[in-house]
């Protein structure tokens, strides 16, 4: 196609016949190889990509920044609502005309930059940014991740089309921005100014030769823009593999008994209609080691029972107590809540970032693979996946989490019976491990809650129950 376009010039060029209007390609290739061997050209290209460069820096990360600080409150979001849609209308040249009035020429490009680029940051930004799933943030706190780690693998991944969209825009956008200021500004060094040098002159040859270098620039740092902002799985799960590698290790036996305490526990909902529905009135309950089976039909409160013992919710008033100083909860959420951007193993994995338990933690997630009858699966993506093997894989990625507590919430919903007797017997010795055994690193005495409605799962595992 480019062939193509380039027969087209030619041949246009040549029905003209005035090099002054167009001149053809073979003009404006001397002209560029004239430029390529002169000093002042290079100053020229390495000025005028520094103000690009510079510019596209300052607005993405203080649209970033800006962007989280709005996020979390109102008063900035709306101290900033009118300059960002102020330079979103406003034309470019009444901004560059204003600039340099106040800033130095050889910088005016930068600062129009920043200007015009950073509204289109920001907004992007701030609609990811309110657009994340919380789930998928909880699953990140529950699994221990620290903030660098939860930003790699969970927010950037989950922002990623609009990190993208923004970088693109602007990289698009900042040439044209920085040229158009460099031709009014008239900087010392610049692409801009060498243009208009062009025009006075009436060198077309020229301008034609600096238009060509201004497309490659662009094109090239759209690759580099392209590459840094490249989300692929294989890319996260290297990553993966060396958060995994260099996260801090633990024992299981640093962890004490845990007894957790429910005293006196009320919490109620608003529901769309504004009304306050209560869902525990007094709520008195104790869960030890051992397996403890909750028991109750849908919409009686199990789930939120466990999200106030996980601590992703806090009731309206009493108290919730551990009896140790460390606690290490295990949560099988009733969602899958498996990551689209992570494969089956990496999504596993995930589970060893935040602090490790295993001294292998390949080998050992191999091992729950098998028990889980979902080896084949490692290289799939979650929308791959049927809705029992996805269950299946959350289970996995929360046992190999561990902890001296472990709360699952329907842990074999979606399988047949064939298959939940195969796990139940696997898994025996992972729900309920041995108070005598001396297994190294083991969790002696692990507390266990298993929130079902199914009351022969809970009759096979459970040690006491509690029905609500």
């Amino acid at each position: 196609m480019a062939v193509l376009w380039i027969v087209i010039w030619m041949l246009a060029a040549h029905f003209l016949g005035s090099e002054f209007i167009l001149p053809s390609p073979g003009a404006t290739v001397r002209a560029l190889v004239n430029l390529l061997v002169t000093g002042d050209f290079w100053l020229d290209v390495l000025w005028t990509g520094i103000r690009v460069i510079l510019g596209i820096v300052f607005s993405f990360g203080l649209g970033v920044m800006f962007a989280s600080l709005a996020s979390r409150n109102e008063i900035v979001k709306e101290f900033l609502r009118i300059p960002v849609n102020f330079f979103k209308s406003i034309p470019v040249m009444a901004i560059i005309i204003y600039v340099i009035l106040v800033v130095k020429s050889d910088w005016v490009a930068v600062v129009v930059c920043f200007l015009m680029c950073f509204p289109i940051v920001y907004t992007n930004i701030y609609n990811g940014i309110k657009a994340l799933d919380r789930k998928q943030l909880e699953l990140g706190w529950t699994l221990g991740l620290p903030r660098s780690k939860m930003m790699r693998f969970i927010v950037i991944p989950a922002m990623n089309s609009g990190i993208k969209t923004s970088m693109s825009l602007i990289t698009a956008m900042s040439w044209k921005v920085v040229v158009a200021s460099e031709v009014l500004a008239i900087p010392s060094h610049s692409i801009g100014y060498e243009m208009l040098n062009s025009k006075y002159y009436l060198n077309t040859a020229d301008l034609f030769a600096y238009m060509i270098v201004l497309i490659v620039m662009s094109l090239l740092l759209e690759k580099a823009v392209d590459k840094l902002t490249d989300l692929r799985t294989g890319r996260i799960s290297r990553a993966l593999e060396r958060a995994v590698e260099t996260s801090p290790r633990e024992s299981s036996m640093d962890y004490g008994v845990c007894l957790i305490e429910l005293k006196d526990i009320y919490k109620t909902y608003i529901n769309s209609d504004g009304e306050s529905i209560p869902v525990f009135k007094g709520f008195n309950a104790s869960f030890g080691p051992g397996v403890t089976a909750v028991l109750a039909p849908s919409g009686r409160g199990k789930t939120t029972l466990a999200d106030m013992i996980e601590g992703l919710e806090q009731p309206d008033s009493g108290e919730i107590t551990y009896g140790t100083e460390k606690v290490r909860a295990a949560y099988l959420f009733q969602e899958d809540r498996l990551l689209p951007w992570l494969n089956v193993r990496d999504n596993m994995l995930l589970a060893s970032v935040g602090s490790n338990l295993h001294e292998n933690p390949m080998e050992d997630l191999l091992e729950m693979a098998e028990k889980l009858e979902i080896r084949d699966a490692l290289s799939m993506m979650p929308d791959e996946l049927s809705g029992g093997m996805a269950h299946r894989v959350a289970l996995g990625r929360t046992l190999l989490y561990g902890g001296n507590v472990l709360i699952l919430d329907e842990p074999f919903r979606g399988l047949d019976q064939d298959t939940k007797d195969r796990l139940i017997d696997r898994l025996h010795g992972e729900l309920k491990r041995d108070p005598s055994g001396d297994e190294e690193g083991s969790f002696l005495f692990r507390t266990v809650i298993l929130i079902t409605h199914d009351e022969d799962l809970a009759e096979r595992l459970f040690d006491r129950e509690i029905r609500l």
